[in-house]
């Protein structure tokens, strides 16, 4: 295995696993969505469009670390059949992260009255991936602790 990717609802602890997994797995790196947003794919929006796009570079980015001996730890709200299938080639193992929404929908992009909102306008295609499900800190840390290589 090259690498992990969590996909989830905002919220859902995506960021959590990643800054756990981070600590623990020697030479590991994070490759977080918003970030690469930010800084490589400012010039997208939030359609679906636009959120294919944001995932393709992600990989992307992710196959060049794998290639430079590094272990990406990816995070991103959005997934498609067709990164999945190239993530997989590449050996990087999908996970996705379920919370129960009544957790996480006092969120504010759930509240605000945006478009394309993944959970509300736009929803996540049925994948074939491993769950792993939030149910609370010590209970997620345990799951957690067991993708640690």
């Amino acid at each position: 295995m090259n690498g992990y990717w969590f996909v989830g609802l905002s919220g859902s602890g995506k960021s959590f696993a990643s800054k756990y997994l981070l600590k623990k797995i020697k030479g590991s790196i994070s490759v977080d969505g918003d970030v690469v947003r930010k800084f490589i794919s400012y010039d997208l929006g939030y359609t679906i469009i636009d959120r294919k796009e944001q995932i393709r570079r992600v990989l992307g980015i992710s196959n060049f670390l794998i290639s430079n001996g590094y272990f990406p730890i990816i995070s991103t709200v959005y997934m498609n059949s067709v990164t999945l299938n190239l993530a997989k080639k590449s050996k990087i193992k999908i996970i996705r992260i379920v919370r129960n929404f009544n957790q996480i929908q006092n969120k504010k992009i759930y509240s605000k009255k945006v478009a394309n909102v993944v959970g509300r306008d736009i929803k996540m295609p049925i994948l074939k991936t491993k769950e792993i499900y939030n149910s609370g800190c010590k209970k997620f840390q345990k799951i957690l602790k067991s993708l640690i290589i």
